[in-house]
């Protein structure tokens, strides 16, 4: 197998993609929640997005899926990056908009709900689809 997965297994990947969600995540919690203090939740979990988002597409190129040289194709990679990262926002925000109208809860623990609910999804994505071998 000619591609960026080979020199991988499937748990180290596994592994490292939760080390770098993690960094991300918390990345995301802790701009929004400090974005929450002048705006509200809502408009704040975008800002946190957006700054977690390149954490977390420059960990994966580098650590998760470990992308070397002339196979990492940024102008290919980051579109396709954006789209699966769009995609679990989309998914958390629509998490958020619910659990802050039918609940009393404070935004620490309706963001954390609305925030973690989505790595599974992008872990596939990821491995089949933004960072598998572009040659094929």
């Amino acid at each position: 197998m000619s591609n960026a997965l080979a020199s991988s297994s499937l748990p180290r990947q596994m592994l490292a993609f939760a080390a770098v969600g993690l960094a991300a995540t918390l990345t995301h919690y802790c701009v929004a929640l400090l974005a929450a203090q002048s705006l509200p939740v809502t408009w704040a979990n975008p800002v946190g997005f957006i700054v977690a988002f390149f954490v977390s597409y420059g960990g994966h190129v580098h650590f998760t899926f470990q992308v070397k040289g002339e196979h990492r194709r940024h102008r290919q990679r980051l579109p396709r990056f954006a789209v699966t990262a769009a995609t679990g926002f989309l998914i958390g925000q629509a998490i958020l908009l619910v659990l802050t109208r039918l609940t009393d809860g404070s935004d620490w623990l309706v963001l954390g709900l609305a925030v973690g609910s989505v790595p599974a999804i992008t872990f596939l994505l990821s491995r089949l689809w933004v960072f598998r071998d572009l040659r094929v």
